[in-house]
């Protein structure tokens, strides 16, 4: 009875988070909602006394902090202040504050020779009422200001830039028992994760799968003939001269493959490469004129294509600026005045003297001409401060290297194919009461590693061009999740009993990520990041989550596999039990990670905008998730998911939790938003 009484209320916890998120008028705030936390909270109480859990000092912990956690929240909801002051450079505000706030000056801070905000930073004073002051600070995205339990964050600017809006907030006892919550949650948990290392029923694959998550968390219609463009080697040259696109400094090359994949879905063009696109749209464009896809985003391509005709996206020129900054301007742009006219007539000119060399076809003194762009470049790049707003030479030639081997789309299909093809033999060889040959087994592995290196040698190819971990957008996170599959595939398949399955799961959930993330986007802009984005702390959140994600997908693709086998073979019931194992030996690592995927990503938003948890349907979705997964660790709540059948089901239904967590979510609005 007492176990019925917690699933149910589990359950209906669950069912209403769900409700939340789909009204237009969330509840969190309504008193029920607070009661019903409370009957929870009483539920988890009720169930340390019952089994006496203090006598498991890592579970008991767990629980106790879940409490907690629920405590601080509710201390928050309670006892938390938050309020918005209007501040303008030397005038004092004391708006009921004990004390007053004196903005000394706001500013924006530029990524180098661009326009793309890289921080916003309000420097203030806090003072008494006698005008004594009592501390002086900067407030900057990811970086607070604290006084005596007040935490000030900025909320937004003036267009003016003579002002701010602040954020001001006195939390001090709900923060306090949250993050109390969340330390002996985190220490409990991996008191449990190292315990089960040294267990001796724990299988050598189990083992090995623990070892690695500690590695993981310490660290085509015209004839190509009727189209004029550039010669290869040429139109090569062409993406070796820097330009101003999407709020960063990039290789031309990098633009071109951008303007391709928005033409025509892809980097190529009837064997023409992306810098011979660009050619031809910029020397012969009544050649290539109707080529365009016309299917979709017509508008956008329209747009795009009359914005590089006209110049206005061709930012080649950085020209140094009155007050000492550097701007990127295009020929037909307006000039600054300081410019000699030397300066004026090779900025105006030099276009249109590109054409009428490409026009004699002398190839020749364009590429001198290019030379000479490229020198005019990296002499007037550089700021009055010396600061450049230029990359270096060792990240350039790294870009340009990554846009020629960023082929996710080829690798997508190769790993799903073979994925797809270990899989049914598997099923084969399982359904008639056989093993895998041993030969096939080794070639399975031998793929994946292949595959795994070759993305890895991707990945750190963005890194090294975007400056930063690569986890913060959408495209990225699924890469990397595609990694990890791979990387999990491999150490798992250390054990031969099972390591064809291992592999095809590792393969199909990789090639799945890959071809997601090809269908967002051809090519994922490389961009700087929001200033919110600029933290550490992104990489370990996202990190984690994907890590848990990539498990979770693992225990979909075993679990669809025993029922395949089940459905061929009645009498394959060891199979599937084995099976089950592998998965369980997956679940507690997974929950583990969504738990410090959470709490990293609550910790980070409290630093951010001084909010540790917003209801964000993307946030409550991560929730939902991890109570959804945690049912399978509580063997008294469901016995009957002990049943290696139904341990199976259970894993297939979950993950649809999985799917609506990270992709169902973004049509539901958020903060969330900008990491897509």
């Amino acid at each position: 009875m007492k176990n019925r009484l917690t699933l149910s209320i589990w359950i209906i916890t669950i069912i209403v988070l769900i409700i939340s998120t789909l009204v237009k008028t969330p509840f969190y705030d309504k008193w029920w909602f607070v009661a019903l936390l409370f009957v929870f909270a009483g539920v988890v109480l009720l169930g340390i006394f019952k089994r006496k859990l203090w006598k498991d000092i890592p579970v008991f912990g767990i629980h106790t902090s879940i409490l907690l956690i629920l405590l601080g929240g509710f201390l928050t909801f309670t006892t938390s202040e938050s309020k918005s002051i209007h501040l303008i450079e030397n005038e004092p505000v004391n708006d009921q504050l004990p004390f007053s706030v004196n903005l000394e000056k706001f500013d924006i801070v530029y990524y180098p020779g661009t326009m793309s905000h890289a921080d916003y930073v309000s420097y203030v004073t806090l003072a008494d009422n006698d005008g004594n002051i009592l501390k002086e600070g900067k407030i900057s995205m990811n970086n607070i200001l604290k006084y005596k339990g007040f935490r000030f964050f900025n909320e937004d600017f003036d267009k003016d830039l003579k002002g701010c809006t602040l954020t001001v907030q006195h939390d001090p006892w709900g923060i306090l028992f949250t993050y109390i919550g969340y330390i002996i949650l985190s220490i409990s948990m991996l008191v449990i994760f190292f315990k089960n290392i040294t267990r001796k029923r724990m299988t050598k694959s189990g083992r090995s799968l623990i070892i690695l998550f500690v590695m993981l968390m310490i660290g085509t219609m015209a004839n190509a003939q009727e189209l004029k463009t550039l010669p290869k080697d040429v139109a090569a040259e062409l993406g070796d001269i820097y330009i101003y696109n999407g709020g960063r400094i990039a290789p031309m090359q990098t633009f071109a493959k951008d303007f391709s994949c928005k033409l025509y879905g892809k980097p190529t063009y009837k064997g023409y490469t992306s810098e011979q696109v660009l050619a031809g749209w910029m020397f012969y464009p009544t050649y290539w004129k109707g080529t365009e896809r016309q299917q979709s985003k017509r508008d956008e391509v329209k747009h795009l294509v009359e914005s590089f005709q006209t110049g206005a996206m061709t930012k080649i020129f950085p020209c140094q600026m009155p007050d000492g900054t550097v701007k990127w301007v295009s020929p037909n742009d307006n000039l600054p005045e300081n410019l000699s006219e030397d300066e004026w007539i090779f900025i105006r000119k030099s276009i249109s003297y590109l054409n009428e060399l490409v026009v004699k076809q002398d190839y020749a003194k364009f590429s001198e001409t290019l030379v000479k762009i490229k020198t005019y470049q990296k002499k007037n790049a550089v700021a009055a401060d010396g600061t450049t707003s230029l990359q270096s030479d060792f990240r350039f030639k790294t870009e340009k290297i990554y846009n020629v081997w960023a082929k996710y789309n080829y690798i997508a299909y190769l790993s799903l194919f073979f994925g797809i093809v270990f899989f049914v033999l598997y099923c084969v060889f399982t359904a008639i009461g056989k093993q895998v040959p041993k030969s096939i087994a080794n070639i399975s592995l031998s793929i994946n590693w292949i595959i795994f290196a070759f993305l890895t040698f991707l990945i750190i190819l963005r890194w090294i061009v975007a400056g930063h971990i690569p986890l913060a957008r959408s495209a990225e996170t699924q890469h990397f999740m595609a990694w990890v599959s791979l990387l999990i595939a491999g150490i798992m398949a250390l054990k031969k009993n099972g390591r064809v399955n291992t592999i095809a799961t590792g393969l199909i959930v990789s090639g799945l990520m890959m071809l997601v993330s090809v269908m967002s986007s051809a090519n994922p802009k490389i961009t700087p990041l929001m200033p919110v984005l600029s933290s550490p702390l992104l990489g370990l959140h996202v990190a984690v989550i994907m890590v848990a994600y990539a498990l979770l997908a693992f225990m979909l693709i075993n679990g669809l596999a025993a029922v395949v086998v089940r459905l061929c073979n009645k009498n394959s019931l060891p199979e599937i039990e084995r099976m089950a194992d592998v998965s369980r030996n997956m679940l507690f690592p997974a929950v583990m990670c969504l738990v410090f995927g959470i709490m990293i990503g609550s910790v980070w938003a409290n630093i951010s905008w001084g909010n540790y948890w917003a209801w964000d349907p993307k946030e409550t979705w991560s929730l939902i998730t991890l109570m959804v997964y945690a049912i399978a660790l509580h063997k008294n709540m469901a016995p009957g998911l002990q049943k290696p059948l139904n341990f199976h089901i259970f894993n297939i239904l979950a993950f649809l939790f999985v799917l609506m967590t990270y992709f169902g979510v973004n049509l539901l609005g958020g903060m969330h938003a900008y990491g897509s």
